[in-house]
């Protein structure tokens, strides 16, 4: 029984593992994601910049395909990053030379024991196309039948090191396409409530100092209206308050003594709003009339008296735990005092990421406009720099639209689009 399992495991493993190959990468838009050195791990020979993402946009944007059924594709969209080896001096872009274009049929085959990655077929290679086991090439027509590259597989990360001949290590690291990295903040497609705890809502002369008043445990029952309400960050930016039809109401919105009630705006989530996380102030800034987080009335001003005095903006000062499922707020009101808010992550916006386009587009790389098409509905098209800043937006575009992107500097872009709660993410280049 026990070999049984075992080898149900390595089987499940390894197939976990081939999957995790299959399907298109690109080199990391990142500094030192092709490397060169003695030794593996040295870099000192050199490293690409992360300039040089923009001036060799053409080599970056370069597909190496995984296809399930064993073959393998170096796909370079018409042109790639040349080099003197290859009769370009100095090197710049230019039309793919064979037999590193992808014109010789190849395969691939992976060696989970061994931790490495086989291409067979000339010409096939993964980063750099003079670089194989033997040493760098001289002329493209010495390219072998074959190159075995070191590989660690980390998620939608893929590192490779290859010993060139005995001269040193070259070292490159691709990512999955069409694949979207989890954020980078704990904000991001993220819905909270109230913590369901006493202190939960407290407030007093300073922070830390809960003596003015605080919730008790019990309110958490008494007020379960108020508990239930969600703060929706969405991954798009926007932000929502959910109240259900109810929240718990003071006396400043009409309700004496206080008690649950319809919820009332433009508290309700009515208005469209919006959020931005700083990490490095350690702020949450929630923009649009109502939006807000824990008691409606609390703002950097003060307290309402009135629901049709809500300010426009709203930052509080946020604390995460380390495990990222506890939001702490304390914001000074006025220069009166400090609320203090608990809240507790619920779960996430429910995005799917799928690696099937969504949409087509051409030309790509791209130079005044690109064509983008889709057979399904799609609810937005943004194009984003490499540091994610969305730069161009298109809501629910028609299934054939042209898209101006003269005005984009050269380099790499990533194209991403939403059809109700998919995701497909693309890369864009610009020449």
């Amino acid at each position: 029984m026990k070999k049984i399992y075992f080898s149900l495991l390595l089987l499940f493993t390894f197939t976990s593992v081939f999957s995790q190959i299959e399907g298109t990468w690109k080199i990391a838009p990142t500094a030192e994601a092709l490397a060169v050195g003695p030794t593996q791990g040295d870099f000192s020979w050199w490293s690409n910049s992360a300039a040089d993402v923009t001036t060799r946009a053409c080599l970056f944007d370069d597909e190496f395909v995984f296809n399930a059924d064993g073959t393998f594709a170096n796909v370079q969209g018409g042109n790639t990053w040349l080099e003197p080896w290859q009769g370009v001096d100095p090197e710049a872009c230019g039309a793919g030379i064979a037999p590193h274009d992808g014109s010789v049929a190849a395969t691939w085959a992976y060696d989970a024991a061994a931790g490495t990655l086989t291409l067979t077929g000339q010409g096939a290679h993964l980063g750099l196309a003079k670089v194989h086991n033997g040493g760098e090439l001289t002329t493209p027509g010495d390219a072998p039948d074959e190159i075995t590259y070191m590989v660690a597989l980390d998620g939608n990360t893929m590192t490779i090191d290859i010993e060139f001949g005995t001269t040193g290590f070259w070292h490159f690291v691709l990512e999955k396409d069409g694949v979207v990295n989890p954020p980078s903040d704990p904000i991001t497609g993220t819905i909270w409530k109230v913590a369901p705890t006493a202190l939960a809502l407290a407030v007093g002369p300073a922070p830390g100092d809960f003596s003015w008043w605080s919730n008790s445990a019990d309110d958490v029952t008494t007020r379960a209206c108020f508990f239930d309400d969600q703060f929706i960050f969405n991954a798009d930016g926007t932000f929502s308050n959910v109240q259900n039809g109810e929240t718990w109401l003071e006396g400043w919105q009409g309700m004496d003594p206080e008690g649950c009630g319809a919820s009332v705006a433009p508290h309700d989530g009515s208005n469209a709003a919006t959020w931005a996380y700083d990490d490095a102030a350690g702020t949450i800034t929630l923009t649009g009339v109502g939006a807000h987080l824990g008691l409606a009335k609390v703002h950097n001003g003060g307290e309402l008296a009135n629901p049709a005095d809500a300010p426009d903006a709203i930052t509080y000062p946020v604390v995460f735990s380390p495990d990222g499922n506890t939001m702490t707020v304390d914001i000074d009101f006025g220069g009166i005092g400090f609320w203090h808010f608990v809240f507790e992550k619920e779960g996430t916006v429910g995005i799917e990421v799928v690696r099937e386009q969504l949409f087509t587009f051409y030309p790509n790389p791209a130079t005044t406009t690109i064509q983008v098409k889709s057979d399904v509905v799609i609810d937005e098209l943004i194009i984003r720099d490499i540091t994610g800043r969305a730069l161009i937006s298109r809501i629910n575009p028609s299934s054939n639209v042209t898209i101006d992107v003269s005005t984009l500097t050269n380099g790499l872009y990533i194209i991403e689009s939403r059809s109700g709660n998919k995701l497909y993410v693309d890369k864009l280049s610009i020449h």
